[in-house]
Protein backbone atom coordinates (compact mmCIF):
# COMPACT_ATOMS: atom_id res chain seq x y z
CA UNK A 1 0.00 0.00 0.00
CA UNK A 2 1.56 3.57 -1.10
CA UNK A 3 2.11 5.98 2.08
CA UNK A 4 1.06 9.69 1.70
CA UNK A 5 2.87 12.24 1.96
CA UNK A 6 3.39 15.85 3.38
CA UNK A 7 5.53 18.82 2.62
CA UNK A 8 7.28 20.66 5.11
CA UNK A 9 7.53 24.58 4.81
CA UNK A 10 11.12 24.08 3.08
CA UNK A 11 8.50 22.16 0.14
CA UNK A 12 10.45 18.93 0.71
CA UNK A 13 7.88 15.67 0.48
CA UNK A 14 8.18 14.03 4.14
CA UNK A 15 6.66 10.62 4.81
CA UNK A 16 3.96 10.63 6.75
CA UNK A 17 4.07 7.73 8.05
CA UNK A 18 4.56 8.04 11.96
CA UNK A 19 6.96 5.41 12.83
CA UNK A 20 9.48 7.00 9.81
CA UNK A 21 13.02 8.73 10.51
CA UNK A 22 11.13 11.87 10.19
CA UNK A 23 9.32 12.30 12.88
CA UNK A 24 11.32 13.26 15.35
CA UNK A 25 12.49 16.47 13.08
CA UNK A 26 8.76 17.84 13.43
CA UNK A 27 8.31 16.49 17.04
CA UNK A 28 6.61 19.28 19.51
CA UNK A 29 5.35 20.85 16.15
CA UNK A 30 1.50 21.43 15.30
CA UNK A 31 0.30 21.08 12.00
CA UNK A 32 3.69 19.70 10.61
CA UNK A 33 5.24 23.41 11.10
CA UNK A 34 8.49 23.16 12.36
CA UNK A 35 8.71 26.19 14.99
CA UNK A 36 12.38 25.55 15.73
CA UNK A 37 15.01 27.99 14.62
CA UNK A 38 15.63 27.51 11.13
CA UNK A 39 18.70 26.63 9.36
CA UNK A 40 20.91 29.93 9.34
CA UNK A 41 17.99 31.98 10.42
CA UNK A 42 19.29 35.09 12.40
CA UNK A 43 18.54 35.92 16.20
CA UNK A 44 16.68 38.42 15.00
CA UNK A 45 14.32 36.78 12.65
CA UNK A 46 13.92 34.09 15.51
CA UNK A 47 12.43 37.24 17.40
CA UNK A 48 10.24 38.68 14.57
CA UNK A 49 8.77 35.33 14.66
CA UNK A 50 7.85 35.07 18.38
CA UNK A 51 6.76 38.39 18.41
CA UNK A 52 4.42 38.07 15.71
CA UNK A 53 2.31 34.91 17.94
CA UNK A 54 2.69 37.36 20.72
CA UNK A 55 2.00 40.56 19.76
CA UNK A 56 -2.31 39.49 19.23
CA UNK A 57 -2.72 37.94 22.69
CA UNK A 58 -0.35 41.21 24.28
CA UNK A 59 -2.82 43.81 21.73
CA UNK A 60 -5.70 42.59 21.07
CA UNK A 61 -6.02 40.64 24.21
CA UNK A 62 -4.60 41.81 27.27
CA UNK A 63 -4.53 45.85 26.75
CA UNK A 64 -8.32 45.77 26.31
CA UNK A 65 -8.49 44.34 29.64
CA UNK A 66 -5.57 46.68 31.31
CA UNK A 67 -7.22 49.82 29.38
CA UNK A 68 -10.38 49.10 31.17
CA UNK A 69 -9.56 48.28 34.29
CA UNK A 70 -7.19 51.65 34.39
CA UNK A 71 -10.17 53.88 33.21
CA UNK A 72 -12.57 52.29 35.50
CA UNK A 73 -10.39 53.27 38.56
CA UNK A 74 -9.71 56.94 36.75
CA UNK A 75 -13.69 57.14 36.72
CA UNK A 76 -14.01 56.10 39.97
CA UNK A 77 -11.62 58.31 41.58
CA UNK A 78 -13.40 61.41 39.21
CA UNK A 79 -16.41 60.29 40.30
CA UNK A 80 -17.89 59.82 36.80
CA UNK A 81 -18.93 55.99 36.62
CA UNK A 82 -22.15 55.42 34.81
CA UNK A 83 -22.81 59.39 34.77
CA UNK A 84 -25.60 58.87 32.77
CA UNK A 85 -27.08 55.86 34.61
CA UNK A 86 -28.17 57.88 37.39
CA UNK A 87 -30.76 59.83 35.40
CA UNK A 88 -32.38 56.19 35.32
CA UNK A 89 -31.48 55.18 39.09
CA UNK A 90 -33.44 58.44 40.07
CA UNK A 91 -36.13 58.19 37.89
CA UNK A 92 -36.68 55.01 39.17
CA UNK A 93 -36.56 55.77 42.36
CA UNK A 94 -38.83 58.63 42.13
CA UNK A 95 -41.14 56.19 40.43
CA UNK A 96 -41.25 53.72 43.24
CA UNK A 97 -41.80 56.28 45.98
CA UNK A 98 -45.13 57.52 43.52
CA UNK A 99 -43.24 61.31 42.59
CA UNK A 100 -43.42 62.35 38.97
CA UNK A 101 -39.84 61.13 37.83
CA UNK A 102 -40.36 64.53 34.98
CA UNK A 103 -39.30 67.89 36.60
CA UNK A 104 -41.18 71.16 35.20
CA UNK A 105 -38.38 72.43 32.40
CA UNK A 106 -37.64 75.55 34.54
CA UNK A 107 -36.49 72.35 36.85
CA UNK A 108 -34.43 70.72 34.37
CA UNK A 109 -32.75 73.72 33.27
CA UNK A 110 -31.59 74.40 36.44
CA UNK A 111 -30.74 71.11 37.22
CA UNK A 112 -28.43 70.66 34.14
CA UNK A 113 -26.37 73.84 35.50
CA UNK A 114 -24.69 71.00 37.74
CA UNK A 115 -22.73 68.48 36.00
CA UNK A 116 -23.41 65.60 38.12
CA UNK A 117 -27.13 65.93 38.44
CA UNK A 118 -29.09 65.53 35.10
CA UNK A 119 -32.94 65.46 34.65
CA UNK A 120 -34.42 62.75 33.04
CA UNK A 121 -35.19 63.14 28.96
CA UNK A 122 -36.19 59.13 28.61
CA UNK A 123 -39.46 57.93 27.68
CA UNK A 124 -40.59 56.07 31.24
CA UNK A 125 -39.31 52.07 29.69
CA UNK A 126 -35.69 52.73 30.76
CA UNK A 127 -36.45 53.95 34.34
CA UNK A 128 -38.90 51.29 34.68
CA UNK A 129 -36.56 48.71 33.43
CA UNK A 130 -34.19 50.34 35.77
CA UNK A 131 -36.05 49.53 39.18
CA UNK A 132 -35.11 45.99 40.72
CA UNK A 133 -31.86 48.06 40.79
CA UNK A 134 -32.61 50.32 42.88
CA UNK A 135 -32.71 47.97 45.83
CA UNK A 136 -28.88 48.12 45.78
CA UNK A 137 -26.89 51.02 46.83
CA UNK A 138 -25.81 53.25 43.91
CA UNK A 139 -22.23 52.04 43.84
CA UNK A 140 -23.04 48.79 43.67
CA UNK A 141 -25.28 49.39 40.90
CA UNK A 142 -22.80 51.29 39.54
CA UNK A 143 -20.28 48.40 39.23
CA UNK A 144 -22.86 45.58 38.09
CA UNK A 145 -24.09 48.11 35.26
CA UNK A 146 -20.66 48.64 34.26
CA UNK A 147 -20.24 45.00 33.71
CA UNK A 148 -23.34 44.24 31.73
CA UNK A 149 -22.08 46.97 29.83
CA UNK A 150 -19.28 45.09 28.45
CA UNK A 151 -20.89 41.59 28.36
CA UNK A 152 -23.13 43.82 25.96
CA UNK A 153 -20.36 45.19 23.79
CA UNK A 154 -19.15 41.71 23.42
CA UNK A 155 -22.23 40.32 22.24
CA UNK A 156 -22.99 42.69 19.88
CA UNK A 157 -20.50 41.50 17.21
CA UNK A 158 -21.60 38.17 18.61
CA UNK A 159 -25.45 37.89 16.96
CA UNK A 160 -24.05 39.29 13.94
CA UNK A 161 -21.88 35.84 13.64
CA UNK A 162 -18.48 37.34 14.34
CA UNK A 163 -15.92 35.02 15.90
CA UNK A 164 -12.48 36.45 15.77
CA UNK A 165 -11.63 36.96 19.13
CA UNK A 166 -9.40 39.83 17.80
CA UNK A 167 -12.43 41.55 16.81
CA UNK A 168 -13.68 41.57 20.39
CA UNK A 169 -10.36 42.95 22.13
CA UNK A 170 -10.11 45.90 19.11
CA UNK A 171 -13.38 47.07 19.94
CA UNK A 172 -12.98 47.36 23.39
CA UNK A 173 -10.16 50.03 22.59
CA UNK A 174 -12.65 52.12 20.63
CA UNK A 175 -12.93 55.63 22.21
CA UNK A 176 -16.93 55.69 21.69
CA UNK A 177 -17.02 51.98 23.11
CA UNK A 178 -15.45 53.13 26.04
CA UNK A 179 -17.30 56.11 26.15
CA UNK A 180 -20.64 54.44 26.76
CA UNK A 181 -19.25 51.93 29.01
CA UNK A 182 -18.30 54.79 31.08
CA UNK A 183 -22.21 56.99 30.52
CA UNK A 184 -23.86 53.78 30.27
CA UNK A 185 -26.71 54.87 28.90
CA UNK A 186 -29.14 52.58 26.55
CA UNK A 187 -26.50 53.09 23.18
CA UNK A 188 -24.98 50.08 23.96
CA UNK A 189 -28.36 48.32 24.50
CA UNK A 190 -29.75 49.98 21.38
CA UNK A 191 -26.71 49.19 19.44
CA UNK A 192 -27.45 45.19 20.51
CA UNK A 193 -30.47 45.87 19.31
CA UNK A 194 -29.76 46.74 15.68
CA UNK A 195 -27.59 44.20 15.72
CA UNK A 196 -30.80 41.45 16.76
CA UNK A 197 -32.63 43.92 13.99
CA UNK A 198 -30.26 43.05 11.26
CA UNK A 199 -29.92 38.83 12.86
CA UNK A 200 -33.69 38.86 12.42
CA UNK A 201 -34.19 40.54 9.51
CA UNK A 202 -36.16 37.17 8.11
CA UNK A 203 -38.45 36.99 10.79
CA UNK A 204 -40.81 39.91 10.69
CA UNK A 205 -42.21 39.25 14.20
CA UNK A 206 -38.58 39.00 15.65
CA UNK A 207 -37.54 41.69 13.48
CA UNK A 208 -40.41 44.10 14.44
CA UNK A 209 -40.65 43.51 18.13
CA UNK A 210 -37.27 44.17 18.33
CA UNK A 211 -37.69 47.74 16.18
CA UNK A 212 -40.46 48.67 18.06
CA UNK A 213 -38.63 48.04 21.19
CA UNK A 214 -35.90 50.40 20.05
CA UNK A 215 -38.70 53.34 19.61
CA UNK A 216 -40.12 52.84 23.15
CA UNK A 217 -36.56 53.34 24.72
CA UNK A 218 -35.41 56.15 22.67
CA UNK A 219 -36.38 57.42 19.34
CA UNK A 220 -32.36 57.50 17.48
CA UNK A 221 -33.02 54.29 15.31
CA UNK A 222 -36.34 55.52 13.92
CA UNK A 223 -34.90 55.66 10.21
CA UNK A 224 -35.26 51.70 11.03
CA UNK A 225 -38.75 52.23 9.84
CA UNK A 226 -37.73 53.91 6.62
CA UNK A 227 -35.67 51.15 5.54
CA UNK A 228 -38.53 48.04 6.61
CA UNK A 229 -40.90 49.71 4.28
CA UNK A 230 -38.59 50.20 1.39
CA UNK A 231 -37.46 46.55 1.54
CA UNK A 232 -41.00 45.24 1.65
CA UNK A 233 -40.99 44.00 5.35
CA UNK A 234 -44.63 45.43 5.72
CA UNK A 235 -45.75 43.06 8.74
CA UNK A 236 -42.23 44.12 10.33
CA UNK A 237 -42.95 47.53 9.96
CA UNK A 238 -46.62 47.06 11.47
CA UNK A 239 -45.54 45.17 14.34
CA UNK A 240 -42.80 47.63 14.79
CA UNK A 241 -45.14 50.72 15.00
CA UNK A 242 -47.91 48.81 17.52
CA UNK A 243 -45.21 47.41 19.87
CA UNK A 244 -43.24 50.97 19.82
CA UNK A 245 -46.85 52.74 20.32
CA UNK A 246 -48.43 49.88 22.80
CA UNK A 247 -45.02 49.93 24.90
CA UNK A 248 -44.54 53.96 25.12
CA UNK A 249 -48.97 54.16 26.46
CA UNK A 250 -48.39 51.02 28.63
CA UNK A 251 -45.40 52.58 30.25
CA UNK A 252 -46.16 56.10 30.75
CA UNK A 253 -49.70 54.61 32.13
CA UNK A 254 -47.91 52.83 34.82
CA UNK A 255 -47.16 55.95 36.35
CA UNK A 256 -50.22 57.51 35.67
CA UNK A 257 -49.23 59.58 32.72
CA UNK A 258 -46.60 61.75 34.89
CA UNK A 259 -44.84 64.15 32.89
CA UNK A 260 -46.90 63.31 29.40
CA UNK A 261 -47.65 66.71 28.26
CA UNK A 262 -44.68 68.30 29.76
CA UNK A 263 -42.40 65.56 28.24
CA UNK A 264 -42.19 67.47 24.53
CA UNK A 265 -40.95 70.80 26.88
CA UNK A 266 -38.43 68.61 28.16
CA UNK A 267 -36.72 67.46 24.55
CA UNK A 268 -37.33 71.19 23.43
CA UNK A 269 -34.76 72.49 26.59
CA UNK A 270 -32.76 68.96 26.42
CA UNK A 271 -31.97 70.39 22.70
CA UNK A 272 -31.59 73.92 23.44
CA UNK A 273 -29.05 72.74 26.19
CA UNK A 274 -26.90 70.77 24.74
CA UNK A 275 -27.00 70.74 20.91
CA UNK A 276 -24.71 73.34 20.47
CA UNK A 277 -21.81 70.98 22.15
CA UNK A 278 -23.01 67.57 20.30
CA UNK A 279 -21.01 65.95 17.18
CA UNK A 280 -23.27 67.09 14.35
CA UNK A 281 -23.14 68.13 11.10
CA UNK A 282 -25.15 71.30 11.92
CA UNK A 283 -22.88 72.30 14.42
CA UNK A 284 -19.81 71.77 11.94
CA UNK A 285 -21.57 74.08 9.46
CA UNK A 286 -22.09 76.77 12.25
CA UNK A 287 -18.24 76.47 13.21
CA UNK A 288 -17.29 76.63 9.57
CA UNK A 289 -18.98 80.32 9.42
CA UNK A 290 -22.48 79.57 7.63
CA UNK A 291 -25.91 80.81 9.10
CA UNK A 292 -28.03 78.69 11.49
CA UNK A 293 -31.14 78.89 8.78
CA UNK A 294 -28.24 77.50 6.20
CA UNK A 295 -26.52 74.87 9.29
CA UNK A 296 -29.99 73.55 9.61
CA UNK A 297 -30.69 72.99 6.00
CA UNK A 298 -27.55 71.34 4.85
CA UNK A 299 -28.17 68.98 8.20
CA UNK A 300 -31.40 68.07 7.02
CA UNK A 301 -30.67 67.89 3.52
CA UNK A 302 -27.70 64.93 4.41
CA UNK A 303 -29.94 63.66 6.45
CA UNK A 304 -33.14 63.26 3.56
CA UNK A 305 -30.46 62.14 0.87
CA UNK A 306 -29.32 59.44 2.91
CA UNK A 307 -33.44 58.08 3.34
CA UNK A 308 -33.74 58.17 -0.17
CA UNK A 309 -30.40 56.10 -0.55
CA UNK A 310 -31.89 53.71 1.81
CA UNK A 311 -34.60 53.21 -0.31
CA UNK A 312 -33.13 53.36 -3.82
CA UNK A 313 -30.53 50.55 -2.35
CA UNK A 314 -33.37 48.47 -0.49
CA UNK A 315 -35.70 48.32 -3.56
CA UNK A 316 -32.55 46.56 -5.60
CA UNK A 317 -32.38 44.44 -2.98
CA UNK A 318 -29.34 44.96 -1.84
CA UNK A 319 -30.16 44.31 2.25
CA UNK A 320 -26.57 44.64 3.23
CA UNK A 321 -25.35 47.96 2.26
CA UNK A 322 -29.25 49.76 2.76
CA UNK A 323 -28.78 48.55 6.93
CA UNK A 324 -25.79 50.34 6.36
CA UNK A 325 -27.12 53.20 5.15
CA UNK A 326 -29.81 53.53 7.79
CA UNK A 327 -27.01 53.55 10.39
CA UNK A 328 -25.72 56.15 8.40
CA UNK A 329 -28.87 57.97 8.45
CA UNK A 330 -29.86 57.69 12.40
CA UNK A 331 -26.67 59.38 12.78
CA UNK A 332 -27.42 62.39 10.28
CA UNK A 333 -30.92 62.62 11.91
CA UNK A 334 -29.98 63.15 15.64
CA UNK A 335 -29.81 66.91 17.28
CA UNK A 336 -28.31 65.47 19.84
CA UNK A 337 -24.78 63.01 19.00
CA UNK A 338 -22.35 62.29 21.81
CA UNK A 339 -19.25 60.50 21.46
CA UNK A 340 -20.58 57.13 22.63
CA UNK A 341 -23.38 56.83 20.34
CA UNK A 342 -20.03 55.93 17.08
CA UNK A 343 -20.06 52.37 19.16
CA UNK A 344 -23.24 51.76 16.84
CA UNK A 345 -20.26 51.73 14.30
CA UNK A 346 -19.43 48.51 15.84
CA UNK A 347 -22.70 47.06 13.84
CA UNK A 348 -21.99 48.67 10.44
CA UNK A 349 -18.05 47.38 11.15
CA UNK A 350 -19.40 44.01 11.96
CA UNK A 351 -22.12 43.35 9.49
CA UNK A 352 -19.56 44.32 6.53
CA UNK A 353 -16.37 42.47 7.92
CA UNK A 354 -17.04 39.70 10.16
CA UNK A 355 -13.35 38.76 10.64
CA UNK A 356 -10.24 41.11 11.51
CA UNK A 357 -9.97 43.59 8.99
CA UNK A 358 -8.09 46.87 8.67
CA UNK A 359 -12.57 48.34 9.14
CA UNK A 360 -12.14 47.60 12.77
CA UNK A 361 -8.71 49.82 13.44
CA UNK A 362 -10.76 52.86 11.65
CA UNK A 363 -12.63 54.07 14.30
CA UNK A 364 -9.09 54.18 17.03
CA UNK A 365 -8.74 57.53 15.38
CA UNK A 366 -11.31 58.84 17.62
CA UNK A 367 -8.76 58.67 19.98
CA UNK A 368 -8.76 62.95 20.18
CA UNK A 369 -12.23 63.03 20.79
CA UNK A 370 -13.91 64.11 23.96
CA UNK A 371 -16.89 62.23 25.52
CA UNK A 372 -18.27 65.03 27.68
CA UNK A 373 -19.63 67.32 24.66
CA UNK A 374 -17.77 70.80 24.41
CA UNK A 375 -15.42 69.72 21.42
CA UNK A 376 -13.57 72.00 19.21
CA UNK A 377 -14.31 72.29 15.81
CA UNK A 378 -11.10 70.36 14.84
CA UNK A 379 -12.43 67.44 17.43
CA UNK A 380 -16.12 67.87 16.34
CA UNK A 381 -14.97 67.68 11.87
CA UNK A 382 -12.19 65.20 12.82
CA UNK A 383 -14.57 62.95 14.73
CA UNK A 384 -17.78 62.96 12.07
CA UNK A 385 -14.76 62.64 9.67
CA UNK A 386 -13.78 59.19 11.06
CA UNK A 387 -17.61 58.14 11.36
CA UNK A 388 -18.36 58.83 8.29
CA UNK A 389 -15.17 56.92 6.60
CA UNK A 390 -15.75 54.12 8.60
CA UNK A 391 -19.33 54.15 6.94
CA UNK A 392 -18.04 54.52 3.67
CA UNK A 393 -15.71 51.70 3.92
CA UNK A 394 -17.99 49.56 5.18
CA UNK A 395 -20.04 49.91 2.23
CA UNK A 396 -16.82 49.31 -0.01
CA UNK A 397 -15.82 46.28 1.32
CA UNK A 398 -19.49 44.63 2.06
CA UNK A 399 -19.72 41.41 0.25
CA UNK A 400 -20.76 41.47 -2.87
CA UNK A 401 -23.44 38.21 -2.42
CA UNK A 402 -26.82 38.62 -2.42
CA UNK A 403 -29.12 38.55 0.41
CA UNK A 404 -31.80 35.66 0.50
CA UNK A 405 -33.97 39.25 0.01
CA UNK A 406 -32.10 40.09 -2.95
CA UNK A 407 -31.86 36.40 -4.86
CA UNK A 408 -35.93 36.27 -3.95
CA UNK A 409 -36.26 39.91 -5.88
CA UNK A 410 -33.56 38.81 -8.82
CA UNK A 411 -35.45 35.75 -8.84
CA UNK A 412 -38.90 37.58 -9.16
CA UNK A 413 -37.57 39.87 -11.83
CA UNK A 414 -36.13 37.13 -14.13
CA UNK A 415 -39.71 35.40 -13.87
CA UNK A 416 -40.88 38.62 -14.88
CA UNK A 417 -38.71 39.32 -17.95
CA UNK A 418 -38.99 35.54 -19.22
CA UNK A 419 -41.04 35.20 -22.48
CA UNK A 420 -44.13 33.40 -21.92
Amino acid sequence: MGTAHASDVRGTQLPADRHSRWTPALAGTRSGVDRRPRSGESVIGVFIRAASRVAPIAFLGALPLITLATLFEDWRRRGIVTIDFRQFYGAAEAILSGSNPYPSTAGSVALWADPYQYAYPYPPLPALITTPLTVLPLEAAQLLVTTASILVVVAIPFVLGVRDWRCYGLLLLWPPVLSAIQTSNPTLLLALAAALAWRFRERPQRLGATVGLTLAVKFFLWPLLVWLVASRRLVSSVVAAMVGAGLLVLSWALIDFSGFLGYPAILRATEERWGGDAYTLRNVALDLGASPELSTAAWLAIGIALLGAVVVVSRRGDDRRAFIIVLAAAFALSPLVWLQYFAFLAVAVAVAQPRLGFLWFVPLAMFVSTGSGHPTPFVAGWTLFVAALTLALALRVTQASPSPRQVVVRRDELATAAPT
